[in-house]
């Protein structure tokens, strides 16, 4: 059995009804999903300990994602809503590179990002 740090890992996340919800410092897995007919994420990712490259991957009927990220992280978002908007406010890349890629799948449900 190998030991795989946390931030290297697939963090599932699978409810029938609710989602994820995340603030404060500690290490963010590198790749998030989360799987829910009706639920979002809401993820706070100021103080979080960010991987180089991390990977948020929702898929739900209702539900978005709302993501606060520090002003130097690069936010790529992606996927299919068939109801719903992305708004991501401008950030200035800095020198350490991170990028969160966000993977939005609904029905009903939009992408918001913001910096803090």
């Amino acid at each position: 059995m190998t030991n795989t740090p946390s931030s290297q890992r697939t963090d599932w996340n699978i409810s029938l009804l609710g989602g994820l919800k995340r603030r404060g410092p500690g290490r963010m897995p590198a790749d998030t999903v989360v799987l829910t007919p009706v639920g979002g994420a809401d993820l706070d990712l100021s103080d979080a300990e960010i991987a180089p490259v991390t990977s948020v991957t929702k898929i739900s009927i209702a539900g978005g994602v709302r993501l606060r990220v520090p002003a130097d992280v690069t936010v790529e978002v992606e996927g299919f809503s068939l109801i719903g908007g992305r708004r991501v406010e401008p950030g200035t890349p800095g020198p350490s590179g991170r990028v969160v890629r966000v993977r939005n799948y609904s029905v009903f449900g939009g992408v918001s990002v913001t910096r803090g």
